[in-house]
C-alpha cells in the first residue's frame, strides 16, 4: 500500500459515511495531512483552508438580490455615477489614512450614516473613469464598479474593503468581492418606509435582522493584466484581461450564494480562474492558469504569483 494512501481513505470516508463524531473526523484529516511529512504548524493551517464547505443552500441559477435593484437606477459612468454612489456609501468622501476608521468623523459617517459635516468630494484620482457593470451569472446579477486606473481600484479597496485603512493591495489582486457593506441610501428608504407602513408586522430591530434589505454585495474591478500577467488579447477589442477578472468574481459569487459562504482557498481560485478562462477563450490554458498563480517554473514560486496570497502565515 503507498505511503498515505490509507489516511486519505480516512480523510474521504467521513464525508459520505452518516453517524461519524466530528472529533474523529478531524483526527482522520489531521492523520492524512501528517502522513505527508506536514509538521504541526502547518497541520493547523492546512486544516482550516481545507474546511469544507456546508451542503448548498439552493441550486443555480438563482434570482437577482435585492440590492440589485439600486444598481440598476444609477448613472453607468463618471462623475455622476460617483457622486451617487458617495451618497450610499459615505466612505467614498475620505482619502485612506492609518486610523481613519477610529476617527469620530468616519463613526460619524460610515457606522452610522450621519451626515458629514462639510462633506468633501469623492477622493477618486479619475471619478469621469469609473464604470458600472450588470454582470449577468449564474448566481443572478452581480454588479462591478471598474476604475480606469489602478490608484483608483486601491483606494476603492482600502475605502471599502480595509475601513480607509492604506493598506497594502498586492499588484496580483485585480479585484474583489466584498459583502455586508452597508448601502445607507437603501438604509433609509427601508426605514422611511417602515415608519410610513402602519400595519407593519416587524420592529426595527427585526426589520434590521433582514440585512439584504440594506447591504449590498458587488465586485471592485481594475484593468490591465490579470494577476499581473499579459494575457493574449483577441482581433476584437474585447478587454481578455477583464473578462477572466470579471467572470472568476462571477464564479466566487456563485459560490457565496449557493454554499452561504465563501472558502477562500486556492481551490477556489483554481475553480474561478478556470471559469474566467472558459469564458474569455472558450478552453483552459493550463499553461496561463499556472502563470496566474506564479508556478510556472514550479517548483520555484514566483513571489509576485497569486498563491502567495492564499499561502497563510508562516507561507506553507
Amino acid at each position: 500500500m503507498a505511503p498515505g494512501f490509507y489516511p486519505l481513505r480516512q480523510l474521504v470516508r467521513p464525508w459520505y459515511i452518516s453517524g461519524v463524531e466530528p472529533e474523529t473526523r478531524e483526527r482522520w484529516r489531521e492523520a492524512f495531512w501528517q502522513s505527508l511529512g506536514a509538521g504541526d504548524d502547518a497541520v493547523r493551517q492546512l486544516l482550516a483552508l481545507c474546511t469544507p464547505l456546508p451542503p448548498p443552500c439552493a441550486p443555480p441559477p438563482l434570482a437577482d438580490e435585492p440590492h440589485v435593484a439600486f444598481y440598476r437606477e444609477l448613472p453607468t459612468q463618471g462623475s455622476a455615477l460617483v457622486a451617487r454612489l458617495a451618497e450610499a456609501f459615505p466612505q467614498l468622501s475620505f482619502s485612506p489614512a492609518e486610523g481613519l476608521s477610529q476617527t469620530p468623523e468616519w463613526v460619524q459617517a460610515v457606522r452610522r450614516g450621519e451626515p458629514r459635516e462639510g462633506r468633501k468630494n469623492p477622493s477618486l484620482q479619475a471619478p469621469e473613469a469609473l464604470t458600472l457593470q450588470l454582470l449577468p451569472t449564474p448566481a443572478g446579477t452581480l454588479p462591478v464598479l471598474i476604475a480606469g486606473f489602478r490608484e483608483d481600484f486601491v483606494r476603492l479597496v482600502q475605502l471599502l474593503a480595509h475601513r480607509g485603512e492604506p493598506v497594502p493591495i498586492p499588484d496580483s489582486m485585480g479585484a474583489c468581492l466584498l459583502q455586508g457593506l452597508n448601502n445607507w441610501q437603501r438604509y433609509r428608504a427601508l426605514r422611511q418606509q417602515w415608519e410610513e407602513d402602519p400595519k407593519a408586522s416587524q420592529s426595527w430591530e427585526q426589520m434590521l435582522q433582514r440585512k439584504e434589505l440594506y447591504q449590498d454585495r458587488l465586485v471592485l474591478a481594475s484593468r490591465g493584466p490579470y494577476s499581473g500577467v499579459q494575457v493574449p488579447e483577441s482581433s476584437h477589442k474585447e478587454d481578455k484581461a477583464l473578462v477572466i477578472r470579471l467572470n472568476h468574481e462571477a464564479a466566487h459569487y456563485l459560490t457565496l450564494r449557493v454554499f452561504g459562504k465563501l472558502g477562500h482557498t486556492v481551490l477556489e481560485e483554481l475553480v474561478a480562474d478556470w471559469y474566467g478562462l472558459q469564458a474569455a477563450y472558450g478552453n483552459y490554458d493550463a499553461e496561463l492558469a499556472l502563470r496566474f498563480l506564479g508556478l510556472e517554473a514550479f517548483p520555484v514560486i514566483r513571489l509576485s504569483g497569486r498563491l502567495n496570497n492564499y499561502r497563510g502565515m508562516p507561507p506553507l
